[in-house]
């Protein structure tokens, strides 16, 4: 007897539909149990397993005939309520009508178990024991014509229903097939409907290996092949690489079909192939994931979708995925670019993965964009990989098979010779070391002529840039210079404590505390105190804090313990992390910070400050207010223009600040506010590029490097009407310096120290580039003489240094440049000298090396 399924739950009445056919003197019972049933059901939301002990209570004193209808009914009604908590329990419902059935020795109506079943099945709750049970059963009571239909309809309907079909599904339809005495083509069409249903399951890999073989033999009914494309597990990444699906597309003919245009993917051949990566660059492990290569099969496969994914013309992101991590396949990358297949271009800052291996490498490679950075990777691995070659440092040398490879490093060994001629001394010496790694045998044997041009380079260019362009040493803080010669040098300054616009430096025994105005207060410490101790100048007076205590300046006996309890202003302006702190090296500080907060940054427009922090949205401003940091983020109206179309703010390098009355700022400014907009482009794929605006208008455009940190500001080097974008804040936790980078050409022409640990002491000592809006010409007429230098003079100056070091520059100084008598001035010009005639010896050096390695190559060399 088949009952008709209910249209909704309050219509369910399956108990007493076959109690009053079968049993009627039980109907009174049936229909109290049914009551108990609809009255409880909408607790079932909440508390599921409170639902089944009332019904396994209302269950109690039931004649056994009854008991499977019974929890078939509440089955029923707990799927059409809907809901987790029902759909949880009703399965666990199902279960008590099967055991009810065997416990009592129950015969089993044999359509209505089967549509009921089905019912279950559709709904997607039927574990997959109760589908080894229905089978038995189906085997025990059915003839196998009818048994063999019904368990693939139950197993099509169960996929249907969102469970994943078991990993023997292929197996277990053969079996039942066989015993039906049904042929092959029905095997194979009974397991393309089950996987065709089974779109947004968790399809094992077994299973499709199996069903490989089947259709192999077999193929499958061409109205499945469109589904079998749409097979994606569910999730955000997969838990195989794929390559068994792709086997079973191939074995079944749906790639044949989609290659004849007879099939098309729901999200095109693109779009597909977008989906697979995304899903498959991270498997899962453990608790987390960890990134896995493309299948095998996938590389097997892109040939044959090559031509519909040119004619799409839909660029294939090589390197996001579903878990929220990213990884730059470059082998995958490679082989599309082999193929013609359209590829977005990958962030400027993402390393290649699995480049090592990719057979198509040579197509990576003369790619005009993306082989640059695969050259750049592959030459600097001799660094990293424990199995390079030894004396290999070049993609020529660690590829000789790929002859792309030659024409793209040939292009960086030419670069590198430009930048040793035209850049600024760093960038200039930068390029000589990256020039002579990059030249092993294998690239000198290829890159014929390279010690010519070399040869060719004029290095004393590099020194004509520095003294026509200024040199870091022609620029000063008077109030600076001088507290920093009290302390004794570099050397002797042990911490910088701003309090802007104060900046109190302090040494061993005595603090200092400066602005634009010049020096404002000092304060001595005793001796042998151990720690360094902290020394801000705040409203008239010092607050020292050394070991946990503090003290104000006019109160030395009234010292007081920091605790957690301690004023939040008192304890966070007596604080800081260590000797590198973000406002000892940036220089701003305005306002104290809550501790709770990572504060990274501040800025303020005069009236309030922002700080730059993780607490609420990560490298978010947020104001401080009185009682705190807003949770809102928000930024001063110097922004309120925004970045433009396209184009989001850098907000680490976002930089504002309200300047002392009368102090014209070299960095820039207008109406008193000196700040720096920094814009790049809103998408994940962009240039690096920072587009930056200063108060005052001017403008830069730089491309952001790792080596040299963040976007300060521009500084229009007073004299010499050369911008130059500073930057500071390097990767390399070891050194605090800030760079200054040219924007005529993006090319770094000096660096400075702005901390007390540096690590390379031997640059100028600079103040905290938040106070460089108090830096002045030295001496207005040696920065005129050093512009007046002609190449004979730079020459003159290399030879000199040559012959006497130093004293011989300083020699040809005053006889070649007399007007150049500071002395700091007089320093810089023997720093840069020195410098240039360095990168001078070092190329000779070079260019000698590479024609001795090329005469060893020809049987030249010596002994040959």
């Amino acid at each position: 007897m088949t009952f008709a399924l209910p249209a909704s739950h309050d219509q369910v009445s399956l108990l007493v539909d076959w109690t009053s056919k079968n049993r009627p003197a039980d109907l009174p019972a049936a229909q109290e149990a049914q009551r108990e049933m609809h009255a409880r059901l909408p607790d079932a939301v909440r508390k599921a397993d409170r639902f089944l002990r009332y019904m396994d209570r209302a269950a109690e004193g039931m004649t056994p005939e009854l008991l499977p209808w019974f929890w078939d009914g509440v089955t029923q009604a707990l799927l059409l309520f809907g809901g987790d908590k029902c759909r949880w329990a009703a399965p666990r419902a199902h279960a008590r009508a099967r055991q009810a059935e065997a416990d009592h020795a129950l015969p089993v109506d044999h359509g209505h178990h089967a549509s009921h079943t089905l019912f279950v099945a559709r709904s997607g709750v039927l574990p997959g024991k109760e589908v080894r049970a229905f089978q038995k059963w189906i085997t025990d009571t059915l003839p196998p014509e009818r048994a063999h239909p019904a368990l693939t309809a139950l197993i099509t309907a169960r996929a249907a229903g969102g469970s994943a079909p078991a990993a023997g599904t292929h197996t277990l339809l053969a079996k039942s097939a066989k015993a039906a005495g049904v042929g092959e083509q029905e095997q194979s069409r009974a397991l393309a409907g089950v996987l065709a249903a089974s779109r947004g399951t968790a399809i094992p890999a077994a299973l499709f290996k199996g069903a490989a073989k089947v259709f192999a033999e077999t193929p499958p009914p061409a109205g499945h092949l469109a589904a079998f494309w749409e097979l994606f597990p569910p999730g955000r990444y997969a838990k195989n690489d794929g390559g068994m699906w792709l086997d079973m597309l191939d074995a079944s003919g749906a790639v044949d079909a989609l290659v004849r245009g007879e099939v098309t993917p729901e999200a095109g051949v693109a779009g597909w192939l977008q989906h697979f990566v995304r899903l498959h660059l991270f498997v899962a492990s453990g608790d987390g994931v960890i990134v896995q290569r493309m299948p095998q099969e996938l590389y097997a496969l892109l040939p044959r979708l090559a031509p519909r994914l040119r004619a799409e013309d839909r660029p294939l992101n090589t390197w996001t995925s579903g878990s929220g991590h990213s990884n730059l396949d470059g082998m995958l990358l490679a082989a599309c670019l082999a193929h013609g297949i359209p590829v977005s271009m990958p962030p400027r800052t993402m390393e290649f993965s699995y480049i090592k291996d990719a057979p198509h490498l040579g197509s990576l490679l003369a790619h005009p964009v993306l082989g640059p950075r695969a050259e750049l990777q592959i030459s600097r691995g001799h660094r990293h990989y424990t199995d390079a070659p030894p004396g290999v440092r070049s993609a020529i040398g660690f590829y000789p098979g790929v002859p792309e490879a030659v024409p793209v490093v040939r292009a960086r060994a030419e670069e590198y010779v430009s930048r040793i001629g035209r850049a600024g001394l760093p960038e200039a010496r930068f390029a000589l070391g990256g020039l002579d790694d990059l030249l092993d045998d294998a690239a000198v044997a290829a890159l014929e002529g390279i010690e010519d041009e070399l040869a060719e380079v004029d290095p004393l260019r590099p020194l004509l840039r520095a003294l026509h362009g200024g040199l870091p040493e022609e620029l000063g803080w008077p109030a600076f210079d001088e507290a920093v010669a009290e302390l004794g040098g570099p050397g002797g300054v042990l911490r910088l404590c701003p309090s802007w616009p104060v900046l109190t430096l302090v040494g061993a025994d005595r603090a200092i505390a400066v602005d634009h105005t010049g020096r404002r207060d000092s304060i001595g410490f005793p001796a042998g105190r151990g720690e360094i101790p902290m020394a801000r100048y705040l409203d008239g007076r010092f607050l020292v804090a050394v070991s946990g205590r503090a003290y104000w300046s006019d109160r030395p006996d009234d010292t007081f313990v920091l605790t957690p309890t301690t004023d939040p202003d008192i304890r966070n302006w007596s604080e800081q992390q260590s000797l590198l702190d973000e406002g000892e090296r940036s220089g701003y500080r305005f306002a104290p910070s809550p501790s709770q907060h990572s504060v990274m940054r501040q800025m303020s427009d005069g009236t309030a400050v922002w700080v730059h922090h993780d607490h609420h949205d990560r490298y978010t401003w947020h104001v401080l207010t009185g009682t705190g940091v807003e949770k809102g983020a928000s930024l001063p109206d110097f922004f309120a223009e925004g970045p433009g179309e396209g184009m989001r703010w850098d907000s680490k390098s976002l930089s504002l600040v309200r300047l002392p009355e009368g102090v014209d700022s070299p960095l820039g400014d207008k109406d008193g506010l000196s700040g720096l907009r920094v814009a790049v482009e809103d998408h994940h794929n962009g240039t690096g590029e920072r587009f930056i605006e200063g108060a005052d208008g001017r403008r830069a455009r730089h491309l952001a490097r790792g080596a040299t940190g963040v976007p300060m500001g521009i500084l229009r080097f007073p004299g010499t009407g050369v911008d130059l974008v500073v930057t500071w804040g390097s990767h390399r936790s070891d050194r605090r310096e800030a760079f200054a980078v040219a924007v005529e050409d993006d090319t770094l022409q000096w660096e400075v120290r702005t901390s007390p640990v540096s690590g390379r002491e031997h640059l100028p000592y600079y103040p905290p580039v938040g106070f460089w809006h108090f830096l002045r010409p030295r001496d207005p007429g040696s920065s005129a003489a050093l512009r007046g230098a002609e190449p004979d003079i730079a020459r003159a100056l290399v030879d000199a240094h040559r012959a006497e070091g130093s004293t011989g520059v300083l020699k040809a100084l005053d006889g070649h440049l007399p007007g150049v008598v500071h002395e700091a001035v007089r320093a810089g010009v023997v720093r840069a000298v020195a410098a240039a005639a360095e990168l001078s010896t070092r190329r000779e050096a070079l260019v000698e090396r590479i024609r001795a390695d090329r005469a060893a190559f020809t049987g030249g060399g010596p002994g040959a």
